[in-house]
């Protein structure tokens, strides 16, 4: 009994340190034929399923990105090939900041049309770029050699950066 309260207190705790990780993966594939908080609870099923089998020979937010990112990759084979995004209002609960700007929000409605428009692997590279994770790391996340994903990041970047920017 023990052993399981200190399981899922110590999930819990990684699910909390890596929830930025988890909210955007789930946040750009999420469709409506995938809701968000639907993938959302996917990827946290899977999360906690595979947390006792993390053995730490990566670092934990490598870790929870593979998952994550496997999860959303799996639940968007199940559907048709026909998606369609979600605009920030369909989400629902957000979750900005009440002191955010119109600003702000515009951009990253933007942001999310931008990456909408991109296949899957884009989105996940992309994403972790915009996490500031390095191409090695990337590397290590998607199992695809380091100028793999700088090739495929330039060419990611140059084909948003043709569209109009906000």
């Amino acid at each position: 009994m023990d052993r399981d309260k200190e399981y899922n207190q110590a999930f819990t705790a990684m699910a909390r340190r890596h929830e930025r990780i988890i909210f955007s993966a789930c946040f750009f594939y999420a469709s409506k034929e995938l809701p968000f908080e639907d993938l959302r609870q996917e990827v946290l099923i899977s999360l906690f399923k595979a947390y006792r089998h993390f053995r730490g020979q990566s670092s934990e937010s490598t870790w929870v990105y593979k998952v994550a990112i496997n999860t959303c990759l799996f639940s968007l084979r199940r559907l048709t090939p026909k998606f369609r995004t979600l605009s920030l209002e369909e989400i629902g609960a957000f979750g900005l900041q009440s002191d955010s700007t119109h600003e702000y929000r515009e951009k990253l409605e933007w942001l999310h049309e931008m990456i909408s428009g991109l296949n899957p692997m884009e989105k996940a590279l992309i994403l972790m770029w915009l996490d500031e994770l390095t191409y090695d790391e990337i590397a290590n996340n998607m199992g695809i050699p380091r100028n793999t994903v700088a090739s495929r990041l330039h060419r990611i970047k140059e084909k948003l950066s043709s569209r109009k920017e906000v």
